[in-house]
């Protein structure tokens, strides 16, 4: 497998709202791959991962809006996933040429869907851990909404009222490390975070993320809609998804999408070992996948 030792650089990519910071990896002559990380990471989830991947690239590792060095969304309002569209669409505008998508969790989420309304934009799409958007039943769209707009309120109030709480650097590395929706990530996994996720603050050091992202708003949609959506819209370029075998949440949630998505002729699901970080835990599985399907001409599957 070819190492990636091209250089890497810092960007800022101008928005209404302030900037969008990103890291690279090599020349931006090169052909372009997005890389957007999920929800309450940062840039740096797809250290471990660029560093095995093909150098012949260019790759643009975002820090979303409220992560890492990227300034937050306008205040007080909700978070919703259609916000994080603007970012794509940032990125389209300031780059000028087509790109291919490489998102984890999250970031594969908001992948899929700008493929969908601009396909002219993206080559290819490569999902790590990550299907859809969670999806919320009709049964349960009321108490949903009620919740994200009650829990969005204490955030707003707590914000107004609160100082952020500080930490020491080895107290901040822990809260990466294990404080995470599935399971604990690796030690070296939460030190490529790390770096863009605090700032310090005298001796201490302080999370920079957008508290408000802790409650994101998602498209009211169930995994029916979501498969009759694709059925009549489809993401035509070629797909590559790969699923951490030990996510059994997501594998039983989103399992009608997932058999769905196995009898997609451009799409290619495979599972590893490994939980919903294995991107970067375990790089050394998820890459050589990665790497072939980039390499192959035309998007061969």
């Amino acid at each position: 497998m070819e190492t990636n030792t091209k250089k890497i650089d810092e960007i800022s990519i101008p928005v209404p709202w302030g900037h969008v910071a990103a890291k690279t990896w090599g020349e931006d002559k090169d052909p372009l791959i997005l890389c957007i990380h999920g929800l309450m990471d940062n840039a740096g989830s797809f250290d471990r991962l660029i560093s095995h991947l093909p150098s012949s690239y260019y790759y643009v590792c975002i820090d979303l809006p409220g992560h890492g060095k990227s300034s937050h969304f306008p205040p007080h309002l909700p978070i919703h996933t259609v916000n994080y569209l603007l970012v794509y669409k940032a990125a389209t505008n300031y780059f000028k040429k087509k790109f291919i998508i490489m998102g984890h969790s999250y970031g594969g989420q908001i992948g899929f869907l700008y493929a969908q309304l601009y396909p002219q934009c993206v080559v290819k799409l490569i999902m790590l851990e990550t299907v859809t958007t969670l999806p919320v039943t009709t049964e349960y769209f009321p108490k949903y909404l009620e919740e994200m707009i009650e829990n969005h309120l204490k955030i707003i109030d707590s914000l107004a009222t609160k100082q952020p709480p500080l930490y020491t650097r080895e107290e901040a590395l822990q809260r990466v490390k294990s404080n995470r929706n599935y399971s604990e990530i690796k030690l070296e996994s939460a030190e490529a975070l790390l770096k863009r996720a605090i700032e310090p603050v005298g001796q201490l050091y302080k999370f920079t993320l957008d508290q408000r992202i802790k409650n994101y708003v998602n498209p009211l949609k169930d995994n029916r809609y979501f498969i009759e959506s694709v059925t009549k819209n489809p993401v035509k370029c070629p797909i590559l998804i790969v699923l951490g075998k030990e996510n059994g949440f997501q594998l039983t949630i989103m399992d009608s999408v997932i058999k769905f998505f196995k009898k997609s002729k451009n799409i290619k699901v495979v599972e590893v070992d490994g939980n919903h970080d294995v991107h970067n835990d375990y790089p050394e599985r998820v890459a050589p996948l990665v790497s072939k399907f980039l390499l192959f001409q035309k998007g061969n599957l």
